[in-house]
């Protein structure tokens, strides 16, 4: 769920290769295009060929796309690329309306993505070997899901969906950068929202993601060309823009927006908001000396504030100097920083005292050791106000916030259909989502993953047959 102030992620080639074009809609027959731009001294060529039903990616693909990679490293970013959601999610993590207008819309948009194949010459940074590099792809490279109609996805469908190897390879090194998502869903328009994640791109150095302008300059008809604005005419490219540009200063993401010259040499000068500076690259060298990715770093940076994190870092250093080695250092440290008053620094040591001390007198007591692994007190109360925030919703609900746990448990070990057979089963009231979900975590947290997927198999089968096979 994006929480207002939550903070997630892009990968940083799709952001600023504006695969996706700002047009919220496109002429009939805009098959493809092909753009050839400039970085500095480096020339790069983006290639874009759909199928003609479908046209390229345009519109709420730039959502779709966006909450698919969050989708992904909420996941785990594991190496085949694959996701595991409902319609419901996907929606709900783009910003989209999840009450049932936008399922045909989501339809669409995920067929278009799978069938549409890109071209990218001495553009893709390979950012671990520090090179760029020549790749050809679909944004989604499969898809299966199941589905009441042949071929259309609805409320009840499960996705799974499996991100081309360039996309996961480049998230899980690391190579993204934050995206306001809550922020961009604040935004009315997709050409607004689309305009708004590649100009957040745009003004990173792409060979040091950490380096933000806080201005950036490029020509209009160029930068028409990178948006995928069809016209050759720059009066048509900067009305186009406008729009976008009014909501974004609005906002308080652009400052301001001046145009320098005539026709077609005209430049466009964009200058940032303070208030959208990313993280101190400092404190993220503090994390990550803790262990803690940059993903989930920026995550958490993002969720609570620097301040907060800052003071977490400073608790877990002198709690880690008592000699306390958790078994997880990166797990230690989300604790410290989620329940700060369950870890006591030490106190500056007391300078010995001069009079003679008893013999027998006791040791000081040792600094009590925290243990991550039992429930602090703070873990208990937040799990009760979840339970009670899940019971107090409709049906409809449950069943999707209980698919969206067991979904993430339990993505490899149970095949699509039968997630689908589980989703049916709490659809039509055979199983207590909140019941089973219980049942689940319980297992899975006792060890028992596998006995779970087992005794849920013959569980499901057991539910289905009840309304056919009464017992005698």
């Amino acid at each position: 769920m994006t929480d207002k102030g939550i903070k997630r992620f892009d990968e940083l080639n799709i952001a600023r290769l504006s695969l996706i074009s700002v047009q919220e809609r496109i002429p009939a027959d805009y098959r493809d295009w092909t753009v050839e731009l400039e970085d500095g001294d480096r020339r790069y060529r983006v290639t874009c060929q759909a199928l003609p039903e479908y046209g390229v990616p345009h519109g709420i693909d730039t959502d779709i796309s966006a909450a698919l990679v969050n989708l992904y490293i909420d996941q785990g970013s594991p190496p085949d690329g694959v996701v595991t959601c409902t319609p419901y999610q996907l929606l709900q993590m783009a910003g989209l309306d999840t009450s049932g207008r936008y399922y045909a819309a989501l339809d669409e948009s995920l067929k278009r993505l799978t069938t549409t194949t890109y071209f990218i010459a001495e553009g893709w940074r390979d950012h671990p070997r520090g090179r760029w590099t020549n790749v050809n792809f679909r944004y989604i490279d499969r898809i299966e899901f199941t589905s009441g109609e042949a071929d259309r996805l609805d409320a009840t469908s499960i996705l799974r969906v499996t991100l081309p190897q360039e996309i996961s390879r480049s998230v899980r090194a690391g190579y993204i950068k934050s995206l306001d998502l809550s922020f961009m869903q604040t935004l009315r328009r997709p050409p607004t929202r689309a305009l708004y994640r590649l100009l957040d791109a745009q003004r990173r150095d792409p060979e040091n993601p950490d380096a933000v302008a806080m201005a950036y300059q490029v020509g209009l008809m160029e930068w028409a060309e990178a948006c995928k604005i069809v016209t050759d005419r720059p009066s048509m490219a900067q009305r186009t823009l406008d729009a976008a540009h009014e909501e974004l200063i609005e906002k308080g993401f652009l400052k301001s927006v001046e145009y320098v010259g005539r026709g077609k040499k005209k430049l466009l000068h964009y200058t940032f908001g303070e208030a959208f500076i990313p993280p101190d690259p400092a404190l993220l060298q503090d994390l990550a000396d803790l262990g803690v990715t940059q993903t989930r770093a920026l995550q958490l940076v993002r969720e609570h504030g620097e301040k907060t994190v800052e003071e977490a870092v400073s608790r877990c250093r002198a709690v880690l100097s008592t000699g306390f080695k958790p078994r997880s250092r990166p797990a230690f440290f989300v604790d410290v920083l989620r329940h700060p008053g369950k870890y006591e620094p030490p106190q500056e040591p007391v300078a010995a005292l001069k009079a003679p001390v008893k013999a027998q007198q006791s040791p000081p007591r040792p600094l009590p050791q925290p243990n991550l692994f039992e429930g602090p007190s703070g873990a208990s109360e937040e799990e009760a106000d979840g339970e009670a925030r899940l019971r107090g919703m409709p049906r409809e609900r449950q069943v999707e916030e209980v698919m969206r746990t067991l979904t993430f448990l339990l993505r490899n070990d149970l095949k699509l259909q039968e997630l689908d057979t589980l989703r049916l089963a709490l659809d039509e009231g055979l199983e207590d989502p909140l019941e089973i979900k219980a049942w689940a975590i319980r297992g899975i947290s006792s060890g028992q993953k596998s006995s779970v997927v087992r005794d849920l198999r013959a569980r499901l089968s057991l539910s289905l047959a009840r309304p056919s096979d009464p017992p005698r």
